[in-house]
């Protein structure tokens, strides 16, 4: 990792009580998801958004198949769920299941999951409380959201017409294009995406992860692959993955 004043120990991370150590816990978290870059971009986001858009740029630049809707529905469903009551959640009945969304719930719960535990070995530079998937992240929501996201509703239907939300809205977007941007990673509709990545299946069945793809680091987002031998069993289903 590159991390500003080199690697600290454990021993510095966990017992030193310095105003400045609490930066340099900072530093070494966003260092393990190579976001350093976007450290000032994610310091202006308001909690519990921070961590979630941690993980969204990782997750992002990590895995090319991922879509500006996609992106759009996970945005859209952390900010309704905001105003949703328990009973709200409860009731809510998605019109059909996607196996898609199911697939990327699952994601986004194992990263935050990986989070946690990224934020506790660096000596906790984050509230533990922003994590915790209640509070950015509901199964049936982003399952509504995602439909309604992937029948190309307007941003404002997703947000329910709720115009604070709108402002919110856009400037987690922005966060996150613009971090993604810095490692070469532009996020495009899935039109856009079906044209850009033609053939690609044929050519190499890992192509979904950009650690197969050539944009990434290497040793970069061995987390996120199969743990399986290998991943072209499922080149007749590109989206089965995540």
């Amino acid at each position: 990792m590159t991390v500003p004043g080199g690697t600290p120990s454990l021993r510095i991370l966990w017992l030193n009580q310095e105003p400045e150590i609490q930066v340099r816990r900072l530093d070494t978290l966003l260092a393990c998801f190579n976001l350093a870059s976007s450290r000032e971009e994610l310091q202006a986001v308001e909690s519990p958004f921070q961590a979630l858009c941690c993980l969204l740029i990782y997750l992002f630049v990590q895995v090319d198949t991922l879509c500006l809707e996609d992106l759009h529905a996970f945005i859209a469903q952390a900010l309704c769920l905001q105003g949703k009551s328990t009973s709200q959640l409860v009731n809510l009945q998605p019109d059909y299941i996607n196996s898609r969304a199911v697939q990327l719930g699952s994601l986004l719960v194992r990263g935050l999951t990986t989070l946690v535990l990224v934020n506790s070995a660096c000596g906790f530079p984050w509230k533990m409380s922003d994590f915790m998937p209640w509070n950015v992240f509901d199964g049936k929501l982003f399952h509504q959201k995602y439909l309604q996201s992937e029948k190309g509703y307007a941003v404002e239907v997703l947000l329910e017409q709720n115009r604070s939300r709108l402002t919110k809205f856009h400037n987690l977007k922005a966060v996150v294009c613009k971090a993604c941007m810095k490692e070469n990673r532009r996020i495009t509709g899935r039109v856009h995406w079906g044209s850009h990545h033609a053939g690609r299946w044929g050519r190499q069945g890992s192509g979904s992860h950009r650690t197969g793809s050539g944009y990434s680091r290497s040793g970069q987002g061995q987390p996120w692959r199969d743990q399986g031998p290998g991943s072209r069993q499922y080149e007749h289903d590109q989206w089965r993955r995540y």
